[in-house]
């Protein structure tokens, strides 16, 4: 059965609830002058039950505290997987920091002449298209008077776009942060089988097996989804396990796969069943594709275009590549 996004969204947000994994994104992706005080062996989640209600059901939100030399630093880490940026995100950074900092009044029961502790927050976005929204609230608010502007709040936030991290940053790094984005650009299963076998150095088999369990997770619900792989990997306990599953499958896989879409083909319509691959496929690659992808396959009428392109799929390095091939077929057709 394919995975819901609610269920690709709690097998990501569940990497971040272990304190390796977020001590890995701060020391690799994180500007070094901010993580620089922090004390990443003091790491230790904001409890849920000191979370107000109005933010129990903002369910891609999570909170960490970090100590710093002479303080406590609140990390909010917003992880949004939709295809498309949001736009007011900086307002939704602002309503969450102070509505942390309630929770923090409530939870320390601080009161006058204290202050409240600093707070960073971190937006991790793995969408198809670059993230174009600001990041500075300040960008959002319209002209206004001179005399205005120390009314006007401010709120910034870090942005980290998976998709468009350079390649020199992730080449030779196999920290389990850069390993989670190299996954998620892997082009076929023989990378995947390349990263895992990494990513087993790094989590040997008798260690912090709650990291291998919420791996082989997200690895089900993002990487293989729409596929019977997806299944067969949620029963292995191990990353090794998984990198020894996969290797066993790897040789006969992809061709099954087609071989598969043309069976389809049989029992549907030989063009038609295709078209259903494709759209698997991509989806399985990319999650959520936009429309006009979607509408340009729906309308492809030329077998051997729709086959050319399945082949595309693990080979294009993002979906905008794949944009590309799909136009010129279209193009090329009319």
């Amino acid at each position: 059965m394919p995975k819901t996004p609610y269920q690709h969204d709690a097998a990501y947000k569940n990497l971040f609830t272990d304190p390796e994994m977020v001590a890995s994104l701060l020391r690799r992706f994180v500007p070094a002058d901010i993580v620089a005080e922090m004390d990443f062996s003091s790491l230790e989640p904001f409890p849920s039950e000191r979370i107000a209600e109005d933010r129990r059901e903002r369910r891609n939100d999570i909170v960490w505290r970090v100590r710093l030399k002479e303080s406590f630093c609140y990390l909010l880490f917003l992880l949004e997987f939709q295809s498309r940026e949001d736009w007011w995100m900086a307002v939704r950074i602002l309503a969450y920091t102070a509505l942390l900092w309630q929770d923090i009044i409530k939870a320390d029961k601080l009161g006058a002449g204290d202050r409240l502790p600093p707070v960073f927050p971190l937006v991790l976005y793995n969408g198809g298209k670059a993230w174009k929204a600001p990041t500075d609230l300040r960008d959002l608010l319209l002209s206004h008077k001179k005399s205005l502007e120390n009314y006007q709040p401010r709120q910034q936030y870090f942005l980290l776009d998976a998709g468009r991290v350079p390649e020199e940053t992730l080449a030779g790094n196999n920290d389990l942060a850069t390993l989670l984005i190299r996954f998620e650009r892997a082009r076929n299963i023989g990378e995947i089988i390349h990263i895992l076998t990494e990513l087993c150095m790094v989590l040997p088999s008798s260690e912090r097996l709650h990291l291998h369990r919420a791996f082989i997770s997200w690895l089900g619900s993002n990487v293989f989804r729409r596929t019977e792989i997806s299944e067969d990997i949620l029963h292995c306990n191990t990353i090794q396990e998984a990198r020894s599953m996969l290797a066993d499958i790897a040789p006969h896989w992809e061709q099954n796969f087609m071989e598969k879409g043309i069976a389809i083909g049989k029992q549907e319509g030989m063009t038609e069943g295709i078209r259903n691959v494709l759209h698997d496929l991509l989806q399985n690659r990319f999650s959520t594709l936009p429309q006009d992808i979607c509408t340009s396959i729906a309308n492809m009428t030329d077998t051997n275009a729709l086959r050319m392109l399945t082949r595309e799929v693990y080979q294009v390095e993002s979906l905008e590549a794949f944009q590309i091939l799909l136009k010129q077929a279209v193009v090329s057709k009319n």
